[in-house]
């Protein structure tokens, strides 16, 4: 073989890995950075749409690079249908593919989308065209999203919402037909997102892999025929006496004794199960994160649960649930009232991968957090007979009262009770055991009352604090909290008094925190005779195996290519070695 020859396939070779690694985005055919297909029916920026009628169709592959909140393609035309004819719009990982803002009876169908953080898009951009008609339009109506693939690109350098990866970002808009689309993800936070502002949308068909529905609002959505991960994907609105079993998401809107039963999700999806304006329904032996928003008298019982969220929900009972794996095991606010939390047990907050996040935000990771500062307080629940155990905070209290907390089991917490501005809450039989502050008022919590608990070997038995807080009202002196209940007090494993008449009372008062006392400190650990549910914690920080299969095929497709790259070298040396020893 000549030299000529050898240089020749030697940067044949080094081109071949450059183009793996380092592949090369191509603007459109006309060097353009957008394309449109404009009011007036004429298409610019691309020689490779051909127009035959009311049809636009796709004659090659595309490739763009465009921003953060940039579109790449406008259909700015009506009554038109664009298809993809099987070729693929390249993106280099951010961006929207194709805008449809305020769309009318547009079409979008056949079409490979790849490498955009959205690739049908029904909101604005930055780059809208300045001369587009946009913005005189009225909302979006009787579009038709069919037979894509669409693989949404993770913009891993934004906290929006809208850049997590959305193959449809729908939004002012009614009438929307989506059907027979595959959409994946690279992350399961993103999919198809159905704005508050959507209406009468058709979703037919769908196969999701790896991701989601973003829906809070129905408003008249249908949904049939639909797949997540190769089980059926529920999506409900107005229906009642159903029982579904074995799905992969569900979504109920507005209805009312729904059975849902063995939802064991693939992936680390946010919610898994929401029940919106959804009442007397039951969630059992199911698996994921739960969300109620404005529902009642619902159930969630025997389940392995990430998280439940109550958002406005009232008279519902958890019950007999193991929850762990994310900061918090359940959150309730917005006056989120009149909910039983019984005989669960929340693990291991400190260890979910999401916890360090979390207190870098200046939080904590918590398994039972009523109230919320932004949202507000809850009030009237019972949380009882639950195993809390490795949180940051067992259970927080904020803008939050008239809630009894009895029977727990709190251990190895940096903090067992936190209070902020929350009064009138009752706490009692329960163990606090093996944390950092057995108990924490951070900000003008007053008249709470604790008596007949246990609290032991903890390395502070109480703290306030006292200085300024995000609280609205300022005080950072809390008043009235009694550690008694004019007989019996709690049991303190750090008492040091004694009892000379036996009746199993201190003869002096513990002093619990400045003025805070308990005037009747029992002498021998209380006997609470709860039913405490089975667990088990973990000992290390769990690894995380729900990783996006986005995730494992780029691992593939890297592993794959260093193969091939790795057996070229070889090769090559060979040969040298030939050339030279021959």
């Amino acid at each position: 073989m000549s030299k000529a020859i050898a240089t020749l396939l030697i940067l044949s070779l080094l081109l071949s890995v450059f183009i793996i690694f380092f592949p090369v985005t191509v603007v459109n055919a006309q060097g353009s950075n957008v394309i449109r297909i404009r009011a007036d029916g004429s298409v610019t920026g691309t020689d490779k749409i051909r127009r035959s009628g009311t049809v636009y169709t796709l004659d090659g592959d595309l490739s763009a690079s465009v921003g953060q909140s940039e579109a790449f393609i406008f259909v700015e035309c009506s009554n038109i249908i664009f298809n993809g004819n099987g070729y693929t719009i390249q993106g280099s990982g951010v961006g929207s593919a194709i805008c449809l803002l305020r769309g009318q009876n547009v079409t979008v169908e056949n079409f490979v989308i790849r490498g955009f953080s959205r690739g049908v898009d029904f909101w604005t951009v930055e780059n809208l065209p300045s001369d587009s008609n946009y913005l005189s339009r009225p909302s979006a109506f009787g579009n038709k999203i069919l037979n894509n693939k669409i693989d949404a690109s993770h913009d891993v350098s934004s906290e929006r919402l809208r850049d997590v990866g959305w193959c449809i970002y729908l939004n002012d808009a009614s009438q929307t037909v989506i059907s027979d689309n595959v959409f994946t993800c690279q992350t399961p936070r993103g999919g198809v997102y159905l704005g508050n502002l959507t209406r009468n949308t058709s979703l037919n068909g769908n196969n999701f892999l790896g991701c989601r529905i973003y829906s809070l609002f129905s408003d008249n959505t249908v949904a049939s025929g639909n797949a997540v991960d190769g089980k059926p994907l529920i999506y409900l609105d107005g229906l009642s006496n159903q029982v579904f079993n074995e799905a992969g998401l569900v979504y109920l809107f507005n209805c009312s004794n729904i059975v849902v039963k063995s939802v064991a999700p693939l992936y680390d999806y946010v919610t898994s199960i929401q029940l919106i304006n959804t009442v007397k329904s039951e969630v059992v032996n199911s698996s994921g994160h739960v969300l109620l928003v404005n529902s009642s008298q619902n159930s969630l019982h025997n389940s392995q649960l990430s998280s439940l969220t109550l958002d406005a929900s009232t008279y519902n009972k958890v019950f007999d649930n193991l929850i762990t794996g994310s900061s918090a095991c359940v959150k309730l606010y917005r006056d989120s009232n009149f909910n039983t939390i019984y005989n669960n047990a929340l693990l291991d907050t400190i260890y979910s991968v999401d916890a360090e996040s979390v207190r870098v935000a200046g939080a904590e990771t918590v398994a039972i957090q009523l109230g919320n500062i932004e949202f507000g307080g809850v009030f009237n629940n019972d949380v009882k007979n639950n195993i809390i155990i490795n949180h940051d905070c067992a259970i927080k209290s904020i803008l939050s009262s008239n809630n009894k907390i009895a029977g727990n089991l709190l251990k190895d917490c940096i903090t067992g009770v936190l209070l902020g501005a929350s009064h009138f809450n009752i706490f009692t039989e329960n163990n606090v055991t093996s944390c950092q502050y057995a108990v924490g008022i951070h900000s003008a919590s007053s008249n709470n009352t604790f008596y007949y608990n246990n609290f032991i070997n903890n390395t502070v038995q109480c703290i306030e604090t006292h200085f300024p807080t995000l609280f609205p009202d300022g005080d950072t002196y809390s008043a009235g909290n009694t550690w008694n209940n004019d007989t019996l007090g709690n049991y303190w494993s750090t008492y040091t008094g004694v009892d000379a008449d036996g009746d199993g009372i201190g003869d002096t008062p513990y002093q619990v925190f400045e003025y805070m006392i308990d005037n009747y400190p029992l002498m021998k650990l209380i006997q609470i005779s709860t039913d405490l549910p089975q667990y088990q914690t973990i000992a290390t920080p769990p690894q995380n195996n729900q990783q996006s299969f986005w995730h494992n095929r780029g691992n593939l497709i890297l592993t794959i290519s260093i193969g091939i790259i790795a057996s070229v070298i070889i090769s090559l040396i060979i040969y040298f070695r030939r050339l030279i020893f021959r």
